[in-house]
């Protein structure tokens, strides 16, 4: 039989899953309709998840947090949380790409970068 020694206190999820996830979708400016399109979820089930107690089976609310761009620490390790909800979302959007679409993304932000930087060398520059 396992030892229960170095068990680490867990925190009964089911009590606040359905607000955490009203609360992320709202921080995302999403309304259930856009949520549901995003993860194929019906907006009924949304409503019993968010606002009933519903708690989704695991292929439902993986579906959630991908339509959500949010990691499941989000939901299951609170403390865990990075500070910077944009960041997470662009890094869990980032990984639903496939090598493509990534490259293309990397591409992107460099070219974002690379003319920030010209514009303010730009204005440094004496005619």
């Amino acid at each position: 039989m396992a030892s229960n020694k170095h068990k680490i206190a867990s925190v009964d999820i089911t009590d606040k899953m359905g607000e955490r996830i009203k609360t992320a979708r709202e921080d995302r400016g999403y309304t259930r309709a856009q949520l549901s399109e995003r993860s194929g979820i019906s907006e009924r089930y949304i409503i019993g998840i968010e606002n009933e107690g519903s708690i989704p089976k695991v292929a439902v609310l993986n579906d959630l947090l991908r339509g959500l761009g949010l990691s499941a620490d989000s939901i299951f390790y609170l403390e865990l949380i990075a500070s910077d909800p944009e960041l997470e979302q662009v890094a869990r959007l980032y990984l639903a790409c496939d090598k493509r679409e990534r490259k293309i993304v990397i591409d992107l932000i460099n070219s974002l970068l690379d003319s920030r930087e010209d514009f303010t060398n730009s204005l440094g520059a004496v005619p």
